[in-house]
């Protein structure tokens, strides 16, 4: 649900993600994390499985391997080095930095956001080729609309676009 949602979904972890908490995180779209936080999949630790797809997809197959087959803690700090989170500030400043990312996609063209979203969700399983043409016929679908417009006026004149997500 977090993945198909026409929204951007932004996870902001103040504290540990365990198990299917980590596997929530990573299904969201951008995800940050305060500097006390961790990640686990400790599902080894009581003879389960489940996840290691998803995770596979953030940090490789060794990294999964390892932190699948001891059950593991990572820290946040951690993530951020390897380019899974976007941010890791303290957590005293953990919302506001979610928000800021927030109010940064908000500024947006509502309508643009769902296509991207959309594409980005539909290009991860097309091969690159067929990614390309695909964000493609995204962009052409996205040229005739009055944000795009818009948006173009407001960058020659200088000034903030104001979209009405048509």
């Amino acid at each position: 649900a977090v993945t198909d949602c026409a929204k951007p979904v932004i996870a902001a972890v103040n504290g540990p993600a365990i198990g299917a908490g980590f596997v929530l995180m990573l299904a969201c779209d951008i995800m940050i994390a305060s500097d006390n936080a961790y990640f686990s999949m400790p599902e080894i630790n009581v003879g389960l499985a489940g996840g290691a797809r998803f995770l596979m997809e953030h940090v490789g197959r060794s990294r999964t391997r390892s932190m699948y087959l001891t059950g593991r803690r990572v820290a946040a700090a951690e993530l951020y080095r390897l380019g899974v989170i976007e941010a890791c500030p303290p957590r005293e400043g953990l919302m506001d930095a979610a928000l800021d990312i927030a109010r940064e996609i908000a500024a947006k063209s509502p309508l643009a956001i769902r296509h991207i979203k959309r594409a980005l969700n539909t290009i991860e399983e097309l091969p690159v080729r067929d990614a390309y043409r695909f964000e493609q016929s995204v962009t052409v679908e996205l040229s005739h609309t009055e944000d795009a417009r818009e948006a173009q006026r407001a960058f020659v004149e200088k000034r903030k676009p104001v979209f009405k997500g048509k």
